[in-house]
């Protein structure tokens, strides 16, 4: 009698267990479809928790975890999901997802190696691999993004730098950019070597002139002074 009465008592347990079980998804699936992401991924989470053995739940978890913007989540659900997947299809699919959480992480690398594993499961699926084109596009643009960001500046040009110092050294000390100046100027009006021989030649035959002439005048006429001026 008492044999019949725990068994009785597992029954009724095992009948509200499942019924609040079948409440759990149907609630999920229902905030699903009014698109209340968030209380979904909450009543699927609660149902898993609740489901008979072998009662995989995990792809609408994912799909929910997904469409709340909690990717990391939606990520990690593929990922230990994809292993157990029976059919080549079924893992194509997941991987596919696996990708798209990846992308919306910005974890471009590892959306390429998650779009090509679907690949491998299912070559004729176009939209991976269409999806695999852009990841690999982003990708590319990502790490040219990442070498500008690390490349160094360009040094100026040393005559730039030199103009730029003798400039400030005139500033800071005038008197020596007045000396250089006044230099300039009087070598620009210094003659060369010919033009100063040339000079002393022609004061010289000048000079030679004079006396001459001189000489002549002083025997033409009568001294008057006694002096020879």
């Amino acid at each position: 009698m008492k044999n019949i009465f725990y068994i009785l008592v597992l029954i009724c347990a095992f009948s509200a267990n499942a019924q609040e079980w079948q409440n759990s998804v149907k609630s999920a699936r229902a905030a699903y479809k009014r698109n209340d992401f968030v209380n979904a991924l909450k009543y699927y989470q609660s149902a898993q928790n609740k489901a008979p053995q072998n009662m995989d739940l995990s792809d609408e978890i994912a799909q929910s975890a997904y469409k709340a913007g909690e990717y990391e989540k939606a990520e990690k659900i593929y990922q230990q999901s994809a292993n157990s997947k029976k059919s080549a299809l079924t893992k194509a699919n997941t991987f596919h997802n696996m990708g798209n959480s990846r992308m919306q992480k910005k974890d471009y690398s590892g959306a390429v190696e998650s779009y090509k594993e679907a690949l491998r499961n299912n070559s004729a699926d176009e939209q991976t691999r269409y999806n695999l084109s852009e990841a690999i596009r982003k990708l590319k643009k990502q790490n040219q993004e990442l070498k500008d960001k690390k490349s160094p500046q360009m040094d100026p040009p040393k005559n730039a730098d030199n103009e730029k110092k003798n400039k400030q050294q005139e500033k800071n000390n005038p008197t020596n950019s007045q000396k250089k100046q006044e230099k300039n100027e009087n070598s620009s009006r210094l003659p060369n070597k010919s033009v100063e021989r040339l000079l002393d030649q022609l004061t010289k035959a000048e000079a030679e002139t004079k006396r001459k002439m001189g000489g002549s005048k002083a025997e033409s006429s009568t001294l008057t002074s006694g002096k020879d001026w």
